[in-house]
């Protein structure tokens, strides 16, 4: 179930209700772009951002999107706006679409995930986006992290997860302090997370893993579900250790995100981790990107 999509020229999803949101909402008008405490409105942001690079150009729809503070991974985090306000037009032609997304009980905190694809000199290439957005007070969303990775031309069709919250009961009177707490337990448990990995290998994988987590490994399509991602890092036999170096949460404290440098063998990477909070109240890796680092010459392995 780690393969997509088939067509040589095109991409899909599955599900014909997608088919008509993203058909529907290329031409929205801005306020789309605004939550409504639905994934839906972090679908019709997606497709009005892809509409915007197709009107103004990747580097200032990248602009226009990222939220002051956003980072893109190319390979190491640098900030979007500074990033793209540098580069030249692009001479290719880039197109995506989510096939994964989640958003908090807040309704301002959220992540995207799909296949994107590159066309250039009539080539295609093909890879996999992360990206973490979170609204401001207007309740416009706000790119505040985009990474990808290479691989190879998807083969199968997978069903797409939208998930929207189950409820939307949270704790609304929490001041500051509360705040950066909520921070704290999650950049613990990643820090955990890690010390275990340097403790008892591998295996520690299981017990962090949610069920239906996704893994974004470079050159490989993703890996969806607990198993599949934990088979894959079995069979590459090599001692993965990490480090976290930054954290964000929803104000809501059910969805949050980690990101930090990671070796898996002599490799370097740089990973994203989205954690969701369990119904045992236990945090959970929901989808665990790497990006190998390499030289500013090399070609970035993410969404352009």
């Amino acid at each position: 179930m780690n393969t997509l999509f088939s067509d040589t020229n095109t991409y899909r999803l599955k599900s014909t209700l997608i088919l008509f949101c993203f058909t529907a909402f290329l031409a929205v008008p801005s306020f789309a772009q605004k939550t409504n405490g639905t994934v839906n409105s972090l679908l019709k942001t997606e497709a009005y951002f892809n509409n915007l690079a197709i009107k103004k150009g990747l580097n200032q729809a990248f602009i226009e999107m990222a939220d002051k503070t956003g980072v893109t991974f190319r390979p190491n985090p640098v900030n979007i706006i500074d990033f793209y306000s540098k580069q030249e037009p692009a001479d290719f032609e880039l197109g995506w679409q989510p096939d994964f997304a989640l958003i908090s009980k807040s309704g301002y905190f959220g992540f995207t995930a799909g296949l994107y694809t590159i066309k250039k000199d009539e080539k295609l290439s093909y890879g996999h986006y992360l990206s973490v957005w979170k609204a401001e007070k207007n309740k416009k969303w706000r790119l505040a992290l985009d990474a990808g990775i290479e691989h190879k031309k998807p083969v199968k069709e997978v069903d797409p997860q939208f998930i929207d919250p189950s409820n939307y009961k949270y704790p609304k009177l929490i001041g500051p302090k509360k705040v950066k707490m909520r921070e704290d337990i999650v950049f613990s448990t990643d820090l955990l997370f890690s010390k275990a990995l340097i403790r008892s290998g591998n295996k520690n994988f299981s017990e962090y893993y949610a069920d239906d987590v996704r893994l974004y490994f470079p050159d490989e399509l993703p890996f969806i579900g607990k198993q599949q991602a934990i088979n894959f890092i079995d069979q590459r036999n090599q001692h993965i250790t990490s480090n976290p170096t930054f954290v964000d949460r929803a104000f809501s404290g059910d969805l949050a995100y980690t990101n930090g440098k990671a070796s898996i063998g002599v490799n370097k990477y740089n990973y994203i981790r989205i954690w969701k909070k369990g119904d045992d109240s236990k945090w959970y890796i929901l989808a665990d990107m790497y990006v190998e680092e390499a030289s500013p010459q090399s070609s970035p392995k993410e969404r352009e």
